[in-house]
């Protein structure tokens, strides 16, 4: 059982989630966030739903933020997620255990015949403990753990649009699996650039597209059949290709928001 190169994925989507299609598609002051850089203090850089004012771009992530993920008041009750489910891939089927915890703390455990993979991220380190009944946790390799942190964001990378390090654009309106969708694109300071498809009417998250500006490996998440769970959306199937090639498939069978989760569960053992 070998799924260490797929979490990634799985924790990208995890990660929770007026028509405009008549507006022109030439890049405007609009299709970006357009508070000047000298005017963004700190509590806006650390707010993960600030007023983003006037703009196209603005009222897209304000809606987004509003009917996804319940709007800011509703997100600041909710800390942790915890979901359980069936992950599908070439080698088999594995029950699937993911849990997380406001900001990036992550860990996600794969059962298959009574023996565990573990992968977690602390907020500081990832590491991995293998399937085996003596084997130790280890940290993660320096190529692995940039994939795997890029992925432990709670809620996806369009929260906290005026973080340090990020730049978000909108792109276009494109045709998604027969919707129309908003294609807004984030380029982050770790050299990942993450593109988000939302529908223009019901604004859930379809996909999520991940590039490795460093490898040029393309990462794809597709969203199906959202539940909501505390306020926000919660995806219960989650597909995954890498280079246009299936990887994996999800489907969430239970999930328990603010389950009491505390930082210690996500330090590597010792």
């Amino acid at each position: 059982m070998n799924i260490t190169h797929s979490a990634p994925y799985l924790i990208c989507s995890l990660g929770l989630f007026a028509t405009l299609a008549g507006e022109s598609d030439s890049l405007s002051l609009g299709d970006t966030l357009s508070m000047p850089t000298d005017q963004i203090n700190t509590i806006m850089r650390q707010s993960a739903m600030p007023d983003l004012g006037e703009g196209r771009l603005s009222r897209i992530l304000t809606r987004y933020y509003n009917e996804s993920l319940g709007g800011a008041e509703n997100w600041d009750e909710i800390s942790s997620l915890q979901v359980s489910g069936i992950i599908k891939m070439d080698t088999g089927k594995f029950e699937l255990t993911v849990y997380q915890k406001k900001p990036n703390r992550f860990r996600l455990r794969v059962r298959h015949n009574l023996r565990d993979l573990e992968l977690g991220f602390d907020g500081v380190t990832a590491w991995q403990r293998k399937p085996g009944l003596d084997t130790e946790p280890e940290l993660m390799g320096e190529a692995e753990a940039r994939r795997f942190i890029h992925g432990a964001q709670f809620g996806s990378h369009l929260l906290y649009p005026y973080a340090d390090g990020k730049e978000i654009q909108y792109v276009d309106t494109v045709p998604i699996e027969g919707n129309l969708c908003h294609q807004i694109r984030v380029m982050l300071s770790n050299e990942y650039q993450v593109d988000y498809f939302i529908d223009i009417r019901i604004y859930q998250m379809l996909k999520s597209v991940h590039t490795d500006l460093r490898s040029g490996l393309v990462s794809e998440v597709v969203y199906k059949d959202y539940v909501r769970g505390s306020g926000m959306l919660i995806a219960k199937q989650i597909d995954n290709y890498e280079n246009g090639e299936w990887v994996s498939s999800l489907t969430t069978n239970d999930f328990k928001v603010n389950s009491g989760l505390m930082p210690w569960m996500f330090e590597m053992p010792q």
